[in-house]
C-alpha cells in the first residue's frame, strides 16, 4: 500500500471562507495530500476551552472548505486541540466553566487544565465532540494527547490528585486517604504498596470510560475516533493499559492511532536511535490491524526549525516500521499564506514516490528482529522506586528500551517486539519478570547493566550472573576515570581506553562493583587518573544453565555517549553473547561509519533491512552482516534526503553507493527485488 499523507493545518477565522476553501484545495493538490486534518483552536489560536457558540462558529466558517475538499476527493478529519488542555500559558477557565482543575502530587492546581472526572466538563466535551462529528465529510475526529495525565505545565509531573480523584479512590479502597498518603504509599521504597496498582487502575479505568463515551458519540454519526499518544514511559506512570484504550477506541480491532516518536525540532544523531526505540515500542502495543499515522512534527515551524532532509528521514522511518501513513505538520497553526514557504509543497510532492515505495516494501505485517529488549508498558505497577526518589511520581516512569539506543548507535539492530538469541535486560524488567522469564534469559545470551545486575543479585541470581556482593560505588569513593579494554576480542584493541570521567548525575558518576564469581572474567578494568587499577569494568560469565552473561557496570538509562572504542566493545560483546550455543550471532550488524542506524524486519519469509546515516559526515561504503535466515538481497537501493532513488550494491558484505550517503539518508536491502 502507498503512503497516506495527512496534512495538518489550521485556518484563519478572519479570512473569507471561500478563500480558505480554495487555499486548502490548492494545498492538497500541490502536496499530494490524501487528507486534510483541520485543527480547531490550536496553539497560538487557543484561549482556553472554547464556548459551544465558538465551536458552532468555527464549524460554520470551515464548512465550505470541507465541502470543497470532499468534492476534490480529499479526505477530512478534525482535531480539537484541547481535551483537558495542554498547558496554562496564562489561560484561565471562564466564569461559566466552574470545573475542577488538575492538581499535581504536591497540591498545586492549574488555572485552565481540567480534571477528567469533572462532570460539568465531561458534559461540555461530549457536546463539543458531537458538534464536530456531526459535520459532513468528516472521517475521523482526533483525541489530542493532552488527554494524558502527565506533562501539564506548570504542574510537576502532572495530575490528577484532586478531591474528585481522592473521593473515587476512597470508594475503591474503603477508606479516605489524603493526597499526601497516596503519594507516600505509591512511591515508597521496596516492594510496591498495594495502593500503587489500585491508584493506577483507578486512573486508567476513568480515562478508558471517557474514550468509550466519546466513541459512542462519534461512531453512530459515521465517524472514527483517533488517538494521539505521548511517551510510553510516562504513560506507564499513568497506569495506561493499551489493550483497554484501543478496545475502547474501536472494539473491532482497527483503531486509528497517532504516536509521537521524534522531537519537534531539529535533532542530533542520537535522536534517530531513540526514535527507532519509541516507534518500535509503540508498534508493539498496537493491535495488528491498527491504522497508525505517526506524528511528523515541525514546531515552531519551517526549515529554520527542522530541515526537510531530517523530516524525510522521520517519514521514511515511520514507513520502515510499518505505519499506514503520516500525520504531517509543515504549516504553522496561525494560518499564514501557503506561498510564504512554497518549498513545503515541492518537498512533499517530490518525497511522495520514494515514501510510496518504502511503504510498499515495508508492510505492517513485518516485525523487527535483532537483540531483544524485554520491556513492559505496565512497569510502573511493579518497579522498585530508585534510591532517593521516594515521594516523586516521576520515579515510576522508566525509559523504554534501556541500552537499546546505545546498541543501535554501535551498529546493532534491536527489537522491542519480541525476544532474541541475545536480550539486553533493563533493570526495570527485573522487578516485573517472573522466575521463568529470568531462567529463560539467563539460559541464553543476556546483557545486563549495573542496576539490572543489582536487581538480579537481590532476587538471588548472583551465582548465575557471575557477580556477588555488588553495590554502587561513586567516583568520590573510587576515583575511576578511565576504562581500559584488556582483551582485543572485546574491544577495538587490547589496551584502548574509554572515558568514564563523567559529571555528577550522569550514568557514569556511579558504577556497580562487586566480587567476581569463579569463572567470571573481566574484559576491561577501571583505572584512576594515574593509571592504577581500581575496579572491574565489563564482566563476562558462562553460567551453569549454558547461558552467557555480560555485565556493564554503568546504567543503561542514559543518553548515548558513543566513540570508536565503546562501539567496538558493545558490538563484540553482543556477538559473543549471541554465540552462546555455538550457532553464532543472529542479529543484523553494520560498521565502518559513525551513526549508522540498522533496522531488520521479517515475517518469516520476506526480509527487509534499512540502514540510516545519522552522521553529518557522508558515507560511501560500510560493512553489513545480514541477520541469520535472510537470503542474499535481491534488491538494494539508496534513498536520498530529498526522496530521490540512487543505485546501491551489496558485495562480499560491503554496501556501496554511487552517490555519497549524506546525513538522514538510507539504504534499503530486500530479499525480493525492489521496483523503483
Amino acid at each position: 500500500m502507498p503512503t497516506h499523507y495527512i496534512l495538518r493545518v489550521q485556518t484563519r477565522p478572519e479570512l473569507d471562507p471561500e478563500r480558505t476553501a480554495a487555499q486548502l484545495v490548492q494545498i492538497a493538490r500541490d502536496t499530494g495530500a490524501d487528507e486534510i486534518c483541520m485543527f480547531a483552536f490550536a496553539e497560538e489560536r487557543n484561549d482556553g476551552h472554547p464556548s459551544l457558540d465558538e465551536v458552532r462558529r468555527w464549524c460554520e466558517h470551515t464548512r465550505p472548505a470541507r465541502a470543497a475538499l470532499a468534492e476534490a476527493g480529499v479526505r477530512i478529519s478534525i482535531n480539537p486541540w484541547a481535551t483537558l488542555l495542554h498547558v496554562d500559558r496564562g489561560r484561565r477557565l471562564r466564569p461559566d466553566q466552574p470545573w475542577q482543575t488538575l492538581v499535581d502530587p504536591y497540591g498545586r492546581a492549574t488555572q485552565a487544565q481540567v480534571c477528567p472526572l469533572d462532570p460539568g466538563w465531561r458534559a461540555y466535551y461530549r457536546e463539543v465532540l458531537r458538534r464536530y462529528a456531526s459535520e459532513e465529510h468528516v472521517g475521523v475526529v482526533w483525541v489530542e494527547d493532552d488527554i494524558r495525565l502527565h506533562n501539564h505545565a506548570p504542574l510537576r509531573w502532572g495530575g490528577c490528585f484532586c478531591p474528585l480523584h481522592l473521593e473515587r479512590f476512597a470508594r475503591r479502597i474503603g477508606r479516605v486517604a489524603t493526597r499526601q498518603e497516596v503519594i507516600a504509599a505509591c512511591t515508597a521504597d521496596g516492594v510496591p504498596h498495594p495502593w500503587r496498582a489500585q491508584w493506577l487502575d483507578m486512573w486508567d479505568e476513568a480515562q478508558v470510560e471517557l474514550i468509550a463515551e466519546w466513541r459512542e458519540i462519534v461512531v453512530p454519526l459515521g465517524r472514527h475516533l483517533g488517538l494521539m499518544s505521548s511517551q510510553l514511559s510516562e504513560h506507564s506512570a499513568e497506569g495506561r493499559r493499551w489493550d483497554a484504550w484501543f478496545g475502547a477506541l474501536d472494539p473491532d480491532g482497527t483503531p486509528v492511532h497517532r504516536p509521537h516518536f521524534w522531537p519537534y525540532s531539529s535533532g542530533t544523531p542520537d535522536q534517530l536511535p531513540a526514535a527507532v526505540v519509541r516507534l518500535d515500542a509503540a508498534r508493539s502495543v498496537q493491535p495488528t490491524a491498527v491504522r497508525s499515522f505517526p506524528e511528523i512534527e515541525n514546531y515552531p515551524y519551517g526549515r529554520w526549525n527542522k530541515s526537510f532532509r531530517e523530516m524525510f528521514a522521520q517519514m521514511a522511518l515511520a514507513h520502515v516500521l510499518g505505519s499506514a501513513g503520516l500525520a504531517i505538520s509543515v504549516h504553522d497553526f496561525m494560518g499564514n499564506e501557503p506561498t510564504d514557504e512554497p518549498m513545503r509543497a515541492a518537498f512533499l510532492a517530490q518525497a511522495r514516490p520514494a515514501l510510496d515505495l518504502i511503504a510498499d516494501l515495508f508492510p505492517p505485517a513485518l516485525r523487527s528482529t535483532g537483540v531483544g529488549i524485554p520491556w513492559s508498558p505496565h512497569v510502573a505497577r511493579h518497579r522498585a522506586v530508585p534510591a532517593g526518589e521516594h515521594g516523586r511520581w516521576e520515579a515510576l516512569a522508566a525509559p523504554v528500551g534501556g541500552i537499546a539506543p546505545w546498541l543501535i548507535a554501535a551498529g546493532t539492530a534491536v527489537s522491542l517486539r519480541g525476544e532474541g538469541r541475545v536480550n539486553a535486560l533493563p533493570a526495570t524488567m527485573v522487578d516485573v519478570a517472573t522466575a521463568e522469564d529470568v531462567h529463560r534469559w539467563l539460559s541464553g545470551g543476556v546483557l545486563l547493566d549495573g542496576p539490572a545486575a543489582l536487581g538480579l543479585q537481590a532476587r538471588g541470581y548472583g551465582r548465575l550472573i557471575g557477580l556477588t556482593d555488588a553495590r554502587w560505588i561513586s567516583q568520590g569513593h573510587l576515583p575511576f576515570s578511565i576504562e581500559r579494554c584488556t582483551r582485543a576480542d572485546f574491544g577495538l584493541r587490547q589496551g584502548c581506553d574509554i572515558s568514564v570521567n563523567q559529571s555528577a548525575g550522569s550514568c557514569l558518576h556511579c558504577l556497580v562493583q562487586g566480587t567476581l564469581a569463579p569463572g567470571a572474567q573481566p574484559a576491561s578494568v577501571l583505572l584512576d587518573a594515574s593509571g592504577n587499577p581500581v575496579g572491574h569494568g565489563l564482566v563476562l560469565f558462562e553460567n551453569e544453565l549454558g547461558g552467557r552473561v555480560a555485565i556493564l557496570p554503568w546504567s543503561m538509562e542514559a543518553s548515548v555517549s558513543m566513540n570508536e572504542q565503546r562501539a567496538a566493545q558493545l558490538a563484540k560483546t553482543v556477538d559473543w553473547l549471541g554465540d552462546h550455543d555455538g550457532a553464532g550471532p543472529e542479529h543484523l550488524a553494520v560498521s565502518g561509519h559513525p551513526w549508522l542506524i540498522p533496522i531488520a524486519l521479517t515475517d518469516g519469509e520476506r526480509w527487509r533491512v534499512a540502514v540510516f546515516n545519522a552522521s553529518p559526515d557522508d558515507a560511501t561504503a560500510f560493512a553489513v552482516r545480514l541477520p541469520a535466515g535472510m537470503p542474499s538481497p535481491a534488491g538494494a537501493l539508496h534513498v536520498t534526503g530529498t526522496g530521490r532513488l540512487a543505485p546501491a550494491t551489496l558485495v562480499d558484505g560491503e554496501v556501496r553507493t554511487v552517490q555519497p550517503m549524506r546525513q538522514w539518508e538510507l539504504v534499503l536491502l530486500s530479499s525480493s527485488p525492489i521496483h523503483g
